[in-house]
């Protein structure tokens, strides 16, 4: 956690021009500037990516191959050449400390350096990773430095940082040793960091003070005080989100007055019977939890998570009709026109009684009139759109419950938008891609969850096969007979255009995949191309072609993760499928199999049986079932990371220098929650003189991130 401003003049050493440390001169300030290292402070928050344990010693003659490990020893002859390709080798002997040879030599290549910084004689410290050279052991390119000299390089757990091209890895970690430690009549400046962590909370959750953590973290003692150091600076960024969301939704219930919307019991259990199915017991808990909320005269904000076809839209639509039978209006927004008119279709289909207005790009200017009226009026009670709902000039009589379909960080500029219209909303957020405990814990903590893990009854299971490029020639036929017996396919490929990338030319793109199909193995079929550079118009009238039939096989990009449903559609090949991510590959995968058809998803890449996602495609539970969306979203943020998983922009979470949401500790979690709500229950606003620096942290995290 760090405050940073932009006063007029220096209030610490943290605020100098990194050029202020010693040996960083002009040029050096350049290159740290690529990696936004400006000021002393930046160049202490840039945090060790990981560590080389140099920590553990042994005797010349007692070193063991294959391991990082640390020597003391004298120097003996040192020489350089040539070798036969040109490279400048430096050799040298590695004697005892009393003197005696040991057969022991290090060398390097291309650092001429070394024999300038050395001598013989000289006693020094040696750290590397020792292998076999014919029937000697050699340090090969290892750190060295004097015995006498404090230890930065070798001999300890030494920091490895993230550089940009120029920067010298051993200069980096100089410049943050004399941070951290100091140097001659120098005082260590990691002193001056301000510890914004109340006393209190520091003594009672047993954390070290800041300034110790910090120099633990980039030159740790002891692996035990590195996991003291690292939790300390975990707790600290996890305390500063949790205030942050916690702040914002207890003022966003505290200052907005929601409508109470309430049904009936037995009138909804009427329309409960009527539905064209039976609720799952998930659907029926999920829809539970919103009519408590909606009920109250504190507007819900809560986000409602299943994977595609779990019935998130039929809960959505109970909702909506306790609205209407409240007297007030509900409205749904989705990411895109075709969306909307999915769900406009649905909710006709869901609410046979209740009009359900579209009011898209699309809408004819009569029929938008005549909608913009009743909606002003209140005589139409629900409207189904884009975003454009909430950004245009749309006005509402009684707008009470707002639903946004796939668009988990509906932010405040949208909940600002429509409360600068006198509404304050029940807020519904939806979306088909499951999201990690840990995420919505700490990135959606302003949100309430609701899960819907259970598929309706009679869906069937999409059969997963992963091959390589080897089996196209079969595939294909086999498309075409599938095709032939009044089916649709996908082929769906990652990128758009095969020029896009000119290092990694074998890169499956759909522009030359759907030529390539169309002139080739599928022939005579009708094949046509989608992907998100195509104006919007045509890319939903290519879609709504394909749900028509008037498409055989869509070739096309993950614009269709999130598309129109295509009940005959029961065909999924994936080109290049390791370049996907879990949750995308099973987003993609549950385009298909929507209808009564059996249907298939064939993963293709040359990395089949070597890659821990396509495994997890078609691994099975102990009871035989595949993993369900929630599980996959899991292995997939194991795998890649939060920042990939949520996007960045929309998760915040480059911001999180030291939490890692993959492997979050659950009781690390829990104390800082205890302590965000202890904290916020007696001071919502940050006011009080021990909370000044938690505040700024806190308007330094907005400022930084895409949280808002």
């Amino acid at each position: 956690m760090t405050v940073r401003t932009t006063p007029s003049a220096p209030r610490t050493s943290l605020d100098l021009p990194v050029s202020a440390l010693p040996g960083v001169g002009a040029e050096s300030a350049k290159l740290l500037e690529r990696l936004e290292i400006r000021t002393i402070g930046d160049l202490l928050w840039h945090l060790p990516a990981r560590y080389i344990d140099y920590s553990t010693f042994r005797p010349l003659r007692a070193l063991r191959a294959d391991e990082e490990q640390s020597a003391i020893a004298i120097l003996g002859a040192i020489s350089q050449r040539r070798t036969a390709r040109g490279q400048q080798l430096t050799e040298a002997q590695l004697l005892d400390e009393d003197g005696a040879p040991t057969g022991v030599t290090a060398s390097w290549f291309g650092r001429q350096f070394i024999k300038e910084r050395v001598r013989e004689g000289q006693r020094v410290r040696i750290s590397g990773k020792v292998g076999w050279f014919g029937r000697t052991l050699q340090f090969r390119q290892p750190k060295i430095e004097p015995a006498d000299a404090q230890a930065v390089h070798t001999g300890r757990m030494v920091p490895v940082y993230r550089l940009t091209e120029g920067l010298k890895e051993g200069n980096l970690r100089r410049w943050l040793h004399t941070a951290v430690e100091g140097g001659p009549r120098r005082t260590p400046v990691v002193r001056e960091l301000a510890d914004a962590l109340p006393s209190d909370v520091r003594e009672r959750r047993e954390l070290l003070p800041l300034p110790e953590a910090m120099a633990e973290v980039h030159f740790p003692s002891s692996e035990g005080r590195l996991f003291a150091a690292r939790r300390r600076l975990a707790f600290d960024e996890l305390l500063v989100l949790q205030l942050a969301l916690g702040q914002r939704r207890a003022h966003w219930k505290k200052d907005a007055k929601a409508l109470p919307l309430r049904a009936d019991d037995r009138r909804l259990d009427a329309w409960i019977r009527a539905l064209p199915f039976t609720l799952t017991a998930d659907q029926e808990r999920a829809f539970a939890e919103i009519r408590a909320d909606i009920a109250k005269a504190v507007p819900m904000a809560r986000l409602l998570q299943g994977e595609v076809g779990s019935g998130k839209t039929v809960v959505a639509a109970l909702a909506m009709r306790i609205a209407v039978e409240s007297g007030a209006q509900a409205s749904l927004m989705a990411p895109t026109e075709l969306l909307a008119e999915q769900h406009a279709t649905s909710l006709r289909r869901l609410l046979p009684d209740a009009e359900v207005g579209l009011l898209t790009s699309s809408t004819p200017a009569a029929e938008r009139r005549r909608i913009l009226d009743e909606l002003a009026s209140g005589r139409l009670g629900i409207v189904v759109g884009t975003h454009a709902l909430v950004e245009e000039r749309v006005a509402f009589e009684r707008l009470a419950l707002a639903i946004v379909d796939e668009q988990h960080r509906f932010g405040v500029r949208q909940r600002t938008t429509l409360r600068e219209k006198g509404i304050d909303p029940h807020l519904l957020l939806t979306t088909a891609t499951p999201i990690p405990q840990t995420l919505w814990q700490t990135v959606y903590r302003d949100l309430d969850v609701s899960a819907i893990r259970e598929l309706p009854r009679g869906r069937q299971e999409i059969r997963t096969e992963v091959r390589t490029s080897a089996a196209l020639p079969k595939v294909w036929p086999w498309l075409r007979e599938r095709v032939a017996a009044g089916e649709q396919a996908f082929v769906v490929c990652p990128r758009i255009d095969p020029g896009e990338d000119p290092d990694a030319p074998d890169v499956p793109s759909a522009v030359a995949v759907e030529r390539e199909l169309r002139t080739g193995p599928l022939a005579g079929l009708r094949v046509a191309l989608l992907h998100g550079r195509m104006p919007a118009k045509e890319r939903d009238d290519v879609m709504r072609r394909f749900a028509a039939g008037e498409i055989d096989v869509l070739v096309a990009t993950t614009v269709i993760e999130v598309g129109i449903d295509v009940p005959n559609a029961t065909v999924m090949v994936v080109l290049g499928a390791e370049r996907f991510g879990l949750a995308q590959l099973h987003q993609l995968r549950g385009r298909v199999g929507r209808g009564e058809k059996r249907a298939f998803a064939v993963l293709v890449s040359e990395a089949a049986g070597e890659s821990e996602r396509l495994a997890a495609m078609t691994e099975r539970t102990p009871d035989g079932a595949p993993l369900d969306g929630f599980a996959l979203a899991q292995r997939d943020l194991e795998i890649r990371g939060p920042g990939e998983f949520l996007g960045e922009r929309q998760s915040g979470v480059p911001e999180l220098r030291i939490v890692d949401l993959a492997d979050l500790d659950p009781r690390l979690l829990a104390d800082v929650t205890a302590e965000a709500d202890r904290i916020l229950a007696t001071d919502t606003d940050l006011e009080r003189p021990e909370h000044a620096l938690l505040a700024e942290a806190v308007r330094a995290l907005w400022r930084r991130t895409a949280l808002a």
